[in-house]
């Protein structure tokens, strides 16, 4: 009895191991420890509107803060590599209303708008490596994120894409932002892809990403 309860429990640790692996994928990129890194983020938490808790836009803390989800995820990660935050932000701020921003949102995309944005309060030139993150916003990238890269020089860096999505994942974006960010080497492969239903739980999932570097 004893040896079969030995085989079994060294079954279910061998499958453990192996279910671990499988949700683990190979970075394309290398992240030199030695680097310096910041973590920045376009987020907008949805503040009212009919719907609003339906479409899960935002995140409600512990603190009765609210989130965006993106902001949610930055904030995480800058917790567990103490690299410094900064957000992404354009001049004129979105609306608060689901409905609303969502008209915008399509508005712009349709006329390929590009919104003009505040300066970072973070000088990238000091950095090597940047955590980039941003929402999926009609199956692309919001137009903010059109005018960062468009606007900034990243040659030489190393840029990890992470992201919510309300159903279309990432969406074909990271093989935007490579194109957008000329000489840049772009994480591919191991990208933090999350549903937005799913963000308020997954801490431990962010946790293990940037455990695979």
């Amino acid at each position: 009895m004893k040896k079969i309860l030995v085989l079994i429990s060294s079954l279910l640790f061998v499958l453990s191991g192996c279910f671990q692996a499988d949700n683990t994928k190979e970075s394309s990129t290398k992240v030199n420890p030695n680097d310096k890194a910041v973590i920045l983020y376009f987020s907008k938490p949805e503040m009212n509107g009919s719907d609003t808790v339906a479409g899960a836009s935002r995140v409600v803390t512990e603190n009765e803060e609210i989130l965006g989800n993106v902001e949610q995820l930055a904030t995480w990660i800058a917790e567990d590599t103490k690299y410094p935050l900064a957000k992404i932000e354009t001049t004129e701020n979105y609306p608060d209303d689901h409905e609303v921003l969502v008209d915008q949102a399509t508005t712009e995309r349709s006329s390929d708008f590009r919104p003009e944005l505040k300066p970072l309060n973070v000088d990238l030139t000091e950095y090597d490596t940047i955590y980039i993150g941003y929402p999926i916003w009609w199956s692309d990238l919001p137009m903010a994120m059109y005018s960062f890269f468009e606007k900034n020089d990243l040659a030489g860096k190393t840029i990890i894409p992470f992201s919510s999505h309300g159903g279309s994942g990432l969406a074909g974006t990271v093989e935007t932002v490579e194109k957008l960010s000329k000489d840049a080497s772009v994480e591919t492969s191991n990208v933090l892809s999350i549903s937005r239903d799913d963000i308020p739980n997954s801490r431990k999932e962010v946790e293990n990403w940037l455990k695979s570097f």
